[in-house]
């Protein structure tokens, strides 16, 4: 379909304006009221039925092919991050402290695009599109993926399949990322509360140190991943904050410690949780200390259909130049949203690289990327698409 470069050239300049007006006014997760009037606008003006209010501020498209079908979701995140920007281009956010720094301005402008030039080609589908633009992916561990399940997104009609992209600039420039099995990894928030007994720092018998105990819950849980988890496993434990204490000459009867697990197998992940319990019990044992532990399952590892993923690489390799298609070798310890999802569905979540040698990290306050590979998302949404509903996958 050598008409969709045309199009996708066509329609271009209004994707470009409509990235760079989300990035203006980026909105977090929650609070995405602006971004999602916005896009239910822009579908509203196409051949698409336009649902509202999805799982809270999510918005849903249905294109309906003149033909009956199977139908296929692709799905576009939409909220920001409470990040003060440093870029200084004339498009930068205008919103004190916040900022699009993970690509989820340009993953709906994408989304946007696609819908616009699969409605000009509605008469050539067979079977339905639904564009699902969903809030609230940053808000781990609950997230935006759950709550537009529970509201039907997958339904009415019911989805057979879904796709998914993200913007990764550790991908150089252009190139489009796919893995079978885990691409990405749960993401596992804790947090664990010590109590104690105060008592002068000259006196610590008369006490019971919280903060003692929390230093040696700290160091115990390194062991988790270098002693309890096969070495040829993935895990990673992470304690980023730490609380305790009052005054210098205070024994601490508190502290407070969060963290987090990620994970690509689901039995490593009870594995973890197992011996951070454990390990947690038996120091606060050792030190007549007491502990309260809050441990939530977040973000499920993301885990590609194997049929789905081949259905992108086919694709890729029929539409993009052959150096182009990357086989990832290596999944991300990094989780996302998707994965719940695909707890459901079959799909597959490819990453679209922006790589260059100036790029700076997703959740960066300078983070950017170059607007042309914008092309290459919508190209391979579309493609995607349209071959699943013509031919399915090898399973079917």
């Amino acid at each position: 379909m050598n008409i969709v470069k045309k199009l996708i050239e066509d329609t271009y300049p209004k994707v470009v304006a409509w990235r760079r007006d989300f990035h203006m006014y980026p909105e977090i997760s929650g609070a995405e009221e602006r971004t999602a009037e916005k896009i239910a606008e822009i579908l509203g003006q196409l051949p698409i039925e336009v649902q509202h209010n999805v799982g809270g501020h999510g918005v849903v498209g249905v294109l309906r092919g003149s033909k009956p079908g199977k139908t296929i979701a692709l799905r576009a995140d939409i909220d920001a991050l409470p990040i003060q920007e440093q870029n200084d281009f004339d498009f930068a956010s205008r919103y004190k402290g916040k900022m699009h720094a993970c690509g989820h301005d340009g993953h709906t402008a994408i989304l946007l695009g696609a819908a616009v030039i699969l409605s000009s080609l509605k008469d050539e589908i067979a079977g339905n599109i639904k564009f699902i633009f969903q809030p609230a992916e940053e808000q781990a561990p609950i997230g935006g993926a759950k709550p537009m399940i529970e509201d039907g997104v997958l339904e009415n009609p019911h989805v057979d399949a879904i796709l998914g992209l993200h913007i990764w600039p550790a991908l150089p420039k252009g190139k489009v990322g796919i893995k079978n099995n885990a691409l990405m990894a749960s993401s596992d928030p804790f947090i664990i509360e010590v109590f104690g007994k105060n008592g002068h720092a000259s006196s610590p018998h008369e006490a019971i140190d919280a903060l003692v105990a929390s230093c040696q819950i700290v160091n115990m849980l390194q062991t988790i991943v270098s002693r309890s988890i096969n070495p040829q496993e993935a895990a990673v434990v992470t304690i980023g904050k730490m609380q305790s204490g009052t005054k210098y000459n205070v024994v601490a009867d508190y502290a407070k410690l969060e963290g987090t697990v990620r994970t690509l197998d689901p039995k490593t992940q009870l594995m973890v949780e197992k011996r951070v319990r454990e390990i947690v019990n038996g120091v606060c044992q050792a030190t007549g200390t007491i502990a309260e532990i809050n441990y939530s399952h977040g973000y499920p590892a993301l885990i590609n259909d194997k049929n789905m993923a081949n259905l992108i690489r086919e694709v890729g390799r029929k539409i993009l130049p052959q150096e182009a298609m990357i086989e990832i070798d290596k999944p991300a310890m990094g989780g996302e949203d998707f994965a719940n999802y695909l707890q459901r569905i079959p799909g597959a979540f490819f990453w679209l690289g922006s790589g260059q040698e100036d790029s700076y990290p997703i959740h960066h306050p300078k983070f950017d990327f170059d607007e042309n590979i914008m092309k290459t998302g919508i190209e391979m949404l579309i493609h995607s698409a349209f071959q699943y509903l013509e031919k399915g996958t090898d399973h079917e």
